[in-house]
């Protein structure tokens, strides 16, 4: 049936990152995480206003930061680090683009995640365009 799943993760939800973990489970699929951010938007903005060495920083806090809350997302779950991948771009269409790289069958997503009420309609091009099923959760 499956055997690769990428669950993009919601960071604001442990409850939803533990439903995907169990349903990777129930259907005995090798599990990826998948975390969507503009870190490279705010390095762009922060050049402007703060020169480049400070907005180098300030990237650096906000992805320390980010690993922070992944990790303490992750304890006491059986999810490694090298299950996760943070990348960059428009959210949508990074979780996309990771999917295929990672040739996986089905993408899973919680409904909380307002970043994917588009991948959520069956008519969008992204829906479209697509070589994975999709499922989202509450």
């Amino acid at each position: 049936m499956y055997s690769k799943i990428l669950y993009a993760l919601d960071i604001n939800s442990k409850p939803h990152l533990e439903k995907a973990i169990e349903i990777s489970r129930q259907l005995n699929a090798e599990l990826y995480i998948g975390f969507a951010t503009y870190l490279g938007e705010s390095y762009e903005e922060d050049e402007v206003y703060f020169g480049k060495l400070t907005g180098d920083q300030i990237v650096d806090d906000k992805k320390n930061a980010l690993e922070e809350k992944i990790e303490s997302l992750i304890s006491g779950t059986d999810i490694n680090k090298e299950q996760i991948y943070i990348v960059d771009g428009p959210v949508g269409k990074a979780i996309d683009k990771l999917a295929t790289s990672l040739n996986v069958e089905l993408v899973m997503v919680a409904k909380s995640h307002h970043h994917f009420s588009l991948m959520m309609k069956n008519d969008t091009l992204i829906r479209l365009t697509t070589h994975y099923d999709f499922l989202s959760f509450s």
